[in-house]
C-alpha cells in the first residue's frame, strides 16, 4: 500500500524519481506505528517530552536540551507567526 504522497502537481521529474524511490519509503502502516504506540502504550501514559523513534523512547540530541536554544527558537517562531512577546 502507499500514499499519494508527491501526487498533487508533481513535476516531471517527480513524475519519472517517484517509482524507483518508493522501494525506499515508509508504508503508512509503519509511519503510523510510533504515533500509534504513543497514543496507546500503557507504560507511557502521562509521560511527555520523550522523543520516540522506532518504537521506544531515546534521548535525543545534546543540542535540544539547550534552553537558550529552545527560547531563541520560540521567539523566532512566534515572531514569523505574529505572536505577542512573551513576559
Amino acid at each position: 500500500m502507499s500514499t499519494s504522497f508527491g501526487a498533487e502537481d508533481p513535476s516531471r521529474s517527480q513524475r519519472l524519481l517517484i517509482p524507483f524511490l518508493r522501494a525506499f519509503m515508509t508504508s503508512p502502516a509503519r509511519g503510523a506505528a510510533t504515533s500509534i504506540q504513543l497514543a496507546s502504550a500503557p507504560a507511557l501514559q502521562g509521560r511527555t517530552g520523550l522523543y520516540l523513534t522506532k518504537g521506544g523512547p531515546q534521548r535525543s540530541s545534546k543540542r535540544s536540551y539547550d534552553e537558550a536554544t529552545a527560547a531563541r527558537l520560540w521567539q523566532v517562531s512566534a515572531d514569523l507567526v505574529g505572536l505577542p512577546a512573551a513576559g
